[in-house]
């Protein structure tokens, strides 16, 4: 099956990411509470940094990070050269300016990616090829904007 994901247009493709994002929406609802709690059992430094960024909103800053990755999730199957310009430029800023860890940025997608999937039936194979491709891909790009 993995074969057959690798030779779906990108309409078959983005139809398929549309589905998982529905399941997810109807599961799930708002997806930003078991993202940012899955991110910060992973990554529990990032809380402190969540808090200190937030100035006072730690949870509409969680709501906006969590926004962010999902929009990048959504349109690097179509825009890969956007989601590269946008984790170009801030990754090295957060980096640089704010002293925020790059792998916080993976993180969050693994996150994301991690609660998304989670809802996908197991025997939707091409489904969990799509995830991993996508995953893949935006892991990458956060990988080439590390200063």
């Amino acid at each position: 099956m993995v074969q057959k994901s690798s030779a779906m247009d990108l309409n078959d493709k983005m139809a398929l990411l549309e589905t998982s994002l529905e399941r997810a929406a109807d599961a799930l609802g708002d997806i930003t509470d078991p993202v940012m709690e899955r991110y910060y059992s992973v990554h529990p430094s990032a809380q402190a940094s969540f808090r200190e960024h937030g100035l006072g909103n730690t949870v509409k800053l969680e709501a906006e990070m969590v926004e962010s990755v999902v929009y990048c999730l959504m349109n690097w199957l179509e825009s890969p050269q956007e989601i590269g310009i946008i984790f170009g430029s801030t990754v090295p800023h957060h980096e640089q300016t704010l002293h925020v860890q790059s792998n916080w940025f993976s993180g969050l997608v693994d996150a994301a990616v991690y609660v998304i999937v989670a809802t996908i039936p197991e025997a939707q194979q091409e489904e969990h090829a799509l995830w991993a491709e996508i995953h893949q891909g935006v892991d990458a790009m956060i990988a080439d904007a590390r200063y």
